[in-house]
């Protein structure tokens, strides 16, 4: 890869994981939701206004760690094709470049 391919790389990295951190706050949101739910409610748990068994609203809440779970391993999978494009740079780098990099450092 040439080296304008490789921060061209970066950047998409950047602002699809600018994108997870936001989209990672719904599910967070979500199992917050789900555990208080369950927390305060009897036999008969209410989510998002529909009534649910304690066993369904439990696995509800599984689903939804699982889906935080998933949005976790491909923030994960994305930090780590950050960092091989960040070790195939070589030479100097442009400011603009280097601010590029201390972007991409700070969603560890």
């Amino acid at each position: 890869m040439s080296h304008q391919e490789i921060i061209q790389e970066l950047r998409q990295l950047v602002r699809r994981l600018r994108w997870l951190n936001v989209l990672q706050l719904i599910p967070d949101t979500l199992i917050i939701y789900g555990i208080l739910q369950l927390a305060f409610g009897g036999q008969i748990v209410t989510l998002f206004n529909q009534s649910f068994a304690r066993q369904q609203a439990v696995l509800i809440t599984v689903l939804f760690a699982l889906i935080d779970l998933c949005v976790t391993g491909i923030r994960y999978n994305d930090r780590l094709a950050g960092k091989h494009l960040i070790g195939q740079l070589n030479g100097r780098l442009t400011t603009s470049e280097a601010e590029l990099i201390k972007q991409f450092e700070r969603f560890k």
